[in-house]
């Protein structure tokens, strides 16, 4: 951290954040291949009792077997697109459904069995939210967008409180908060500093925005995504120069370019 008499132009990433969209990608795979032969076993152990009821209930537990499997396949085929070319044929709010609501949970726990660390499943759920979010085909007023950023991002000696208001923040530089405003200002966007979730998502109730950028680590933007849901919310994972909650950063082009796709504005 630089001295009193120097600008910070920027925190360093002490932590390498490459989405892991290979590790989402083959947990698909491994969870789709499973769920099939589950679901076999499923029609294939009770044919012998539902045939002696009667000589169609196999087929008809057969057909709803593969109509499950083939609608788990279509989703996870769309969300792959999304993943490899950064779109898919049509948007839909389902495909968001199927990552917030089933994909994540059963990967995180098939990523636990496999030894997979928990923060790339994070990270590649966080990229593929994002493409997700960007594809909508909405333009957003930046009167609707609402910044949530948390408040570790402050210089942590400053003495003055900004989580009240961020307008008291006097723009000395020792952290990206004086950025952050000049931002607010340039696009007309509300911006937040929050100090936990509870304290966020009572912020997200009182504005009722279209759309929110948040910023956090992978954990709190997973669990985040999956509370704000169905609220699109555009996830940029902060940088930890002294590791989690405590003097974090962020790369301000990225919250710019954020608002760009979301705003329609550049």
């Amino acid at each position: 951290m630089p001295d009193s008499g120097q600008q910070w132009h920027g925190s360093p990433e002490s932590v390498a954040y490459k989405p892991g969209k290979g590790v989402f990608i083959t947990l698909l795979l491994i969870l789709a291949f499973a769920v099939s032969v589950i679901g076999y076993f499923f029609w294939y152990i009770p044919t012998v009792g539902l045939r002696s009821i009667h000589p169609a209930l196999p087929w008809l537990l057969g057909a709803f077997v593969i109509a499950l499997s083939a609608a788990f396949f279509g989703g996870g085929a769309f969300i792959l697109n999304a993943a490899l070319k950064g779109r898919v044929p049509f948007y839909s709010p389902s495909l968001r459904w199927l990552i917030m609501r089933l994909y994540l949970p059963v990967m995180a726990i098939a990523g636990g069995l496999l030894k997979i660390p928990k923060i790339r499943i994070e990270q590649a759920f966080i990229e593929i939210n994002n493409q997700m979010v960007a594809m909508m085909g909405r333009r957003i007023k930046p009167e609707r967008l609402l910044i949530l950023m948390p408040h570790c991002i402050q210089f942590d000696d400053c003495k003055i409180k900004v989580t009240r208001n961020v307008r008291n923040c006097v723009g000395c530089g020792k952290c990206e908060i004086g950025e952050l405003v000049s931002l607010s200002d340039e696009f007309g966007v509300n911006l937040f500093i929050s100090t936990g979730g509870t304290v966020a998502r009572r912020k997200v109730y009182e504005e009722q925005p279209q759309a929110v950028i948040a910023v956090a680590c992978e954990r709190d933007l997973a669990s985040g995504l999956q509370d704000a849901y169905p609220l699109p919310v555009y996830a940029i994972v902060n940088k930890r120069p002294r590791g989690y909650c405590m003097e974090t950063g962020v790369a301000i082009q990225d919250i710019r370019r954020a608002i760009s796709e979301l705003a329609g504005r550049p």
